[in-house]
């Protein structure tokens, strides 16, 4: 009402000619008041903010629709003087008027102060940190992002990573965990291997294929084998090495899922062929599961029934008749059928056994061969379980010239050529590395398959004819005849053995590092590294 109006322009006039000399910075805000149409509730705002302005920072906030609205120039001119004043010493209130900042604004305190704290913070680290510090955060992010977009997200670690070398300042471990771990979302052996040479000219890795020269060519046997390196003694060895164990899991699992079955139905014809009028199966039954268990237990266990047999008749010799004491146990040899030897149900065995068994630690010994192997080796793929594919898509990669990336930058990298007689062995011995492990702990191969070596000489032969010009080096690289591919595969396993044997300690703590099931490949360079 007007006389409303009145009472508060009488108000006004008394109280704002007497608050501009304490208050000149507000004489704008008296002027704008007397003439704004709003005029009641534009003094009652203006009085609010003289009284709270030199104690308040929620006077006139900027997110204020209100403020905003009426008193355009008092915001401007309140927070640049605010900006002029001595701040108030820290007290509880203030931190409460702090903490209403950013519960009504939705800001962070750092962020209200221009990042002053933040940057105050990063300013104090040295140049290695910050990097570090960068560095990380970036790969956190690609990782974050899963694999569709690791290939984009890893311009900028790589870009960075770049300066960093040609700064002169070293990667820190944390950084360069991050950054394989982020590199191995893309599964691209070409960027893996850029981003460890980029780590290795800096100096943060220095056993990324420190020991290819511990490897020896396979000898030569005859003039047409491509081999070279061969005299006596690598010959003699050669000869002196075991066959690559036979794997033929198809064929054991099948033949104990029908061991399984007889022995079921068997079973179940006992127990519930009285409720279905199957009585007179029970004797047939009874038989059949009589003859399958004798025989696998005879056939598998001879020399344990034997040795026992023979054990607790000496023990009770005094109570042997006289006509059986001269009776002596058959060997196996004179066994019908070849019982005994497991030659008819040793597959079951070994079924049953893949089937039942479950070793995580038999596991974890295997990858950790395959990434002791592929790293100390020189080959930039971490795959826990190598199989025969991967390794010819890498020796087919290792000839292709690297593609740029969508804006011009290369995150991609030169790969070893790897059609050679040391480039097809190098991944030999990687395919090998878990059956070497296996085998030397454990009588039958579960984890590991001695087929995909096989297999990937298999595969390079019948690529070789859609390579064009490099067919001719290829097929000069790759074994002529079996005999020659048994003695590739043969040698093979002995030096991945050898050089399993020659780094336990190191396999073994990286075994224990993946039995944790924690354990990412950046987490496998740091113990490779000795981090």
């Amino acid at each position: 009402t007007s006389a409303n109006e009145n009472c508060f322009l009488d108000i006004s006039h008394l109280i704002i000619p007497s608050l501009q000399m304490s208050q000149p910075v507000h004489q704008e805000t008296a002027m704008i008041t007397q003439n704004h149409p709003r005029k009641p509730l534009a003094v009652a705002l203006c009085l609010t903010s003289l009284i709270l302005a030199p104690t308040s920072t929620l006077a006139f906030t900027p997110s204020s629709p209100i403020t905003s609205h009426i008193f355009p120039s008092v915001q401007l001119q309140h927070h640049t003087n605010r900006s002029r004043r001595r701040p108030a010493p820290t007290t509880k209130r203030t931190a409460l008027y702090d903490k209403s900042v950013m519960e009504s604004t939705g800001e962070m305190i750092l962020a209200s102060d221009n990042n002053r704290l933040l940057d105050m913070a990063f300013s104090s680290l040295n140049d290695e940190d910050k990097y570090e510090t960068v560095l990380t955060g970036l790969c956190a992010k690609v990782i974050d992002g899963g694999a569709g977009g690791a290939s984009e997200g890893l311009v900028d670690p790589i870009r960075l990573m770049e300066e960093m070398n040609s700064s002169g300042i070293g990667a820190r471990p944390r950084g360069v965990i991050s950054l394989v771990d982020a590199t191995a979302l893309t599964s691209d052996a070409r960027v893996m291997a850029n981003v460890l040479s980029l780590a290795i000219k800096n100096g943060a890795i220095a056993n990324y294929g420190s020991l290819q020269g511990t490897i020896s060519p396979v000898p030569q046997t005859t003039n047409a084998f491509p081999f070279g390196g061969g005299n006596k003694n690598q010959m003699e060895r050669l000869q002196s090495l075991p066959a690559v164990p036979d794997d033929d899991r198809a064929t054991e699992v099948s033949q104990a899922v029908i061991f399984a079955t007889v022995v079921g139905s068997c079973l179940g014809v006992n127990v519930f062929g009285g409720l279905f009028g199957l009585e007179d199966l029970t004797p047939l039954a009874n038989l059949v599961l009589g003859i399958t268990t004798t025989t696998l237990v005879v056939d598998n266990f001879f020399d344990v029934i034997v040795m026992g047999g023979s054990a607790v008749a000496k023990m009770n010799e005094d109570k042997i008749p006289e006509g059986a004491k001269g009776v002596s146990a058959p060997k196996k040899e004179d066994m019908p059928l070849g019982l005994g030897t497991g030659s008819i149900t040793g597959s079951v065995v070994k079924g049953l056994n893949r089937l039942l068994s479950v070793n995580t630690e038999r596991d974890c010994q295997c990858e950790a061969a395959a990434v002791f192997a592929a790293y100390s080796l020189g080959l930039p793929c971490f795959a826990f379980q190598p199989n025969s594919l991967e390794g010819a898509a890498l020796v087919v990669d290792s000839m292709r010239k690297e593609p740029n990336n969508s804006d011009g930058f290369q995150i991609q990298g030169n790969l070893d050529n790897l059609v050679s007689d040391v480039g097809l062995l190098k991944v030999l011995i990687w395919l090998m590395a878990p059956v070497a492990m296996e085998i030397s702990k454990h009588p039958q191969l579960i984890s590991s398959d001695p087929r995909e070596a096989l297999g990937f000489l298999k595969r390079l032969d019948e690529k070789a004819a859609n390579l064009g010009y490099a067919e001719g080096a290829l097929r000069d690289a790759l074994p002529g005849d079996e005999a020659q591919t048994d003695d590739y595969l043969r040698w093979a396993l002995g030096e991945a053995d050898l050089l399993l044997r020659n780094n336990r300690r190191t396999v073994d703590l990286l075994s224990e590092a993946l039995a944790g099931g924690a354990a990412t490949v950046g987490d496998c360079v740091a113990v490779l590294e000795d981090w």
